[in-house]
């Protein structure tokens, strides 16, 4: 009898380490690599490219393709210092990732996308209608509408430069230039320690100098922070809040030589372009540096203001400031 219940309890041990083995299995594995991808990319990659460390793509639209055919929630694009050459706007809608990560890949240099090369009329680097995206270490350059276009909330732009964008730099096209960061009904989102420079529209009613800007902030976009950066030679505003743009954080930034010495321009403002736009409340624009200096280089451009297109009112409350230094 002893020996029978011996028997049953070895045998229940080796049940229970089984399926602690199992559960280690299917509860710990399977989940981990199902939740994350890594996408490689290089200069010397391939458009056919696997996205392999050994086997890198050559693009981003590279990297798209081969995202759409991983059921992961995340991505992370580790990028090879270089110079890589998009030919049309990346447009990350639809892609089965809910949060897209892009990294240097190694200290050597930081990786530069050079938008001369776009074909098509609308010249952002990129857009995102669909995942969340935390860009960092990168730098962007010689696009004529803008850098990121954003729809999704929670994005991450952090370390980055984005410079020579604007139709002074590309003209070919129709399209005006608009903005560094463009969101569109975009909140939550934190724009830390980014250059933005060398953002200019020519000086004709027609293109639009007044029309581009480091940060654009539009269509209730709110809740975002836009700390530690630098914004200079900006033909428009640097950071313009627009139509029911609320409690936005603008501090500890640094203003040079940008914005047209208009009626109210300024290096942070809140503007009325339609009739249907909607006042915003509770913006910030704290313990910022700058340094008085219009674009044209004429003495007296503001920090602050609120401005309207002719016929409309300003919103006078939507945008307070404190601990602003003119620094000369």
């Amino acid at each position: 009898m002893n020996t029978v219940r011996k028997i049953s309890a070895a045998i229940a041990r080796a049940g229970l380490a089984l399926a602690c083995v199992g559960a280690v299995v299917l509860g710990g594995a399977t989940p981990a690599s199902a939740s994350t991808v890594t996408v490689y990319m290089s200069t010397t990659g391939s458009d056919e490219g696997s996205g392999t460390a050994s086997n890198p793509a050559d693009s981003l639209a590279r990297v798209k393709q081969i995202l759409m055919t991983k059921s992961t929630t995340s991505a992370t694009i580790l990028i090879a210092p270089g110079t890589y050459y998009e030919t049309a706007m990346v447009d990350w809608r639809g892609m089965p990732q809910s949060t897209l990560l892009f990294r240097r890949n190694g200290d050597t240099g930081r990786p530069v996308f050079d938008g001369r090369n776009a074909t098509g009329d609308t010249h952002y680097w990129m857009s995102t209608n669909g995942p969340s995206l935390d860009v960092r270490e990168l730098q962007v350059r010689n696009y004529r509408t803008g850098g990121i276009r954003m729809y999704t909330d929670g994005n991450i732009v952090r370390n980055m430069i984005f410079e020579r964008l604007g139709n002074v730099y590309m003209p070919s096209g129709t399209q005006k230039g608009y903005a560094a960061l463009h969101l569109l009904g975009s909140s939550g989102n934190a724009i830390s320690n980014v250059t933005f420079r060398n953002l200019e529209n020519g000086n004709t009613d027609d293109l639009c100098p007044g029309c581009i800007h480091g940060v654009y902030a539009a269509v209730g976009s709110s809740n975002n922070q836009i700390d530690n950066s630098r914004f200079s030679y900006i033909t428009g505003d640097p950071v313009r809040l627009r139509n029911a743009s609320s409690n936005n954080v603008i501090e500890l930034n640094w203003f040079a030589y940008s914005t047209s010495n208009k009626t109210d321009r300024a290096m942070v403002s809140f503007w009325q372009i339609d009739s249907g736009d909607v006042c915003g409340t509770g913006n910030k624009a704290n313990n910022n540096d700058w340094n008085g200096q219009f674009f044209n280089k004429t003495a007296g451009a503001p920090i602050i203001a609120s401005g309207a297109n002719p016929g409309l009112t300003r919103c006078t409350n939507a945008i307070s400031g404190s601990g602003n230094t003119l620094v000369p």
